[in-house]
């Protein structure tokens, strides 16, 4: 009964030379895999077409929604090539730091050229301010800036470090003007709503406008767009958290840049914050970055791993991710299994330590009320699940808001739709696709679950929809439904 229907938190997963072959797609779609994740920092668009095919045929044949996020690689701050691959910096030295390409201006002496992206230098020379720090390589290399002239940067470096090929930049505490989509990123996103994507992620969101900006050249390529995750790691994007939940569709709290930014002590509160911000306003969140990194060359994780994972379905993520463990570990598959047996361990002991506020109805919203009563009335009735009948996905994103304790199974007739809540606590589906407005909605909801063993004669369900049936907006109907039991109904 609802067996597949156990574990809550979904599971995201970022495909890459570890798990780009249908054989390994579908082995991780069969082990529970709800989102792939596609890193465009890394990849041709040819490889990322083969991987849209194989986790679309997969999920095809596993019955399965699994949905394609396109993460976008954004304006990535990043070392150039070296002379020879790699320069060990001493504290104390001087670095000079110019456009890759170019001719350098500014006297050598003394000083050690590092080249940086040329399309980046103007714009993050024009923002930095003498004392202004500079990271290197996740952190483990810092400098400072002694003097800024034109595109060139003289820093003076404080923890030295290998510094090798095309490692990443922090700039934390400075405010950057750049735009937030590179030439690539448009290539990159006119490319990905070609090939159909669920969802498409913004790095390095600054403030609502970046999410806005996003948004319109969406829709200025299609008029079906995916949902817009924005990725928070930049301390301005946290000191306006509020607002950019409000603006986007989800949001992914990006551990990584975030902890080089911040500071690593002030993750988990941040962490936690958002997380709950998130609850409150029925925003999906997903938590990331290196919650399984040990497996990247081990078959288990450790215990902090298998903590800090239990923790955020604890806070109430809605979506936990798997980076470099599923795209270039050794051990992709079993670091997905990994992830799913600590979920459903921790979600055993949900009631006992989860630090989930529950959700309270938004005052006047008929939608909010009906969900809300739905989640309430399945806990004391006993019943096996509540069925949500939705055309735009918002119902079932508001009752999944308040957390019921049996599954939520979203009804729709729009597989695009259905996979776009492969992101939602909670939330699994079924896509009746000739669902019409004369429909007998109970006759639907007990075909789908004797069909799939879901229920049994006698079993209640809670159902919600809207009348007249699929008209958008409508939801105004819930009923405890008996299968088996006839047609009648009341609202409520």
């Amino acid at each position: 009964m609802l067996s597949s229907y156990k574990r809550r938190v979904k599971i995201v997963a970022t495909l890459g030379p570890s798990s780009c072959s249908p054989e390994q797609i579908s082995g991780l779609v069969s082990d529970g895999l709800d989102v792939a994740r596609l890193n465009f920092s890394h990849g041709s668009h040819d490889f990322h077409r083969d991987l849209v095919s194989n986790i679309r045929n997969a999920a095809t044949q596993s019955d399965r929604h699994v949905a394609i996020m396109q993460d976008l690689q954004g304006p990535k701050l990043r070392v150039g090539k070296l002379k020879d691959g790699a320069l060990v910096i001493k504290p104390g030295e001087q670095l000079l730091l110019y456009p890759e390409g170019a001719d350098i201006k500014s006297s050598l002496n003394g000083r050690i050229a590092v080249p940086i992206s040329a399309e980046i230098a103007q714009a993050i020379a024009a923002d930095l301010e003498k004392g202004a720090r500079i990271l290197f390589d996740d952190g483990r290399i810092a400098t400072h800036v002694s003097e800024v002239r034109d595109s060139e940067i003289l820093v003076e470096v404080e923890l030295g470090g290998r510094l090798t090929d095309h490692k990443g930049m922090n700039l934390p505490g400075t405010p950057l003007s750049m735009p937030c989509l590179s030439e690539k990123d448009l290539m990159d996103l006119k490319f990905g709503l070609e090939q159909g994507v669920d969802a498409v992620a913004l790095s390095f969101v600054r403030s609502v406008k970046d999410i806005e900006i996003l948004k319109e050249k969406i829709r200025k390529i299609t008029n079906k767009p995916p949902l817009v995750i924005a990725k928070i790691e930049r301390e301005e994007a946290i000191e306006v958290q509020d607002a950019i939940i409000a603006a986007t569709d989800a949001i992914l709290i990006a551990r990584g840049d975030m902890a080089v930014e911040i500071g690593p002590e002030r993750v988990p509160s941040v962490q936690k914050c958002l997380i709950r911000s998130c609850n409150e306003q029925g925003i999906p969140v997903i938590t990331a970055t290196q919650m399984l990194e040990s497996m990247m060359t081990a078959p288990t994780p450790t215990r902090a791993e298998a903590s800090d994972v239990a923790n955020a379905v604890f806070d109430g993520t809605d979506a936990v991710m798997l980076s470099g463990e599923t795209a270039a570990g050794k051990y992709p598959r079993e670091a997905l299994q990994t992830m799913v047996r600590i979920i459903q361990n921790a979600e055993q002991w949900q009631s006992s330590y989860s630090v989930h506020r529950e959700a309270q109805p938004i005052e006047g919203s008929v939608l909010d009320a009906i969900e809300a009563s739905a989640a309430f009335s399945a806990k004391h009735v006993g019943a096996v699940a509540v069925a949500c009948i939705s055309n735009s996905g918002s119902s079932v994103k508001t009752l999944s808001k308040f957390r019921p304790d049996v599954p939520i199974v979203a009804i729709l007739d729009d597989e695009v739709m259905l996979r776009k809540l492969a992101f939602v606590w909670g939330v699994r589906g079924v896509v009746v696709p000739k669902l019409v407005p004369t429909d007998d909605l109970f006759s639907v909801i007990e075909k789908v679950f004797i069909s799939r063993s879901w229920a049994q004669h006698g079993d209640l369900v809670v159902v919600t929809a809207g009348i007249p049936t699929l008209t958008r907006g409508t939801t105004n109907m819930m009923k405890v439904h008996r299968i088996g039991s006839g047609n009648g109904w009341h609202r409520t």
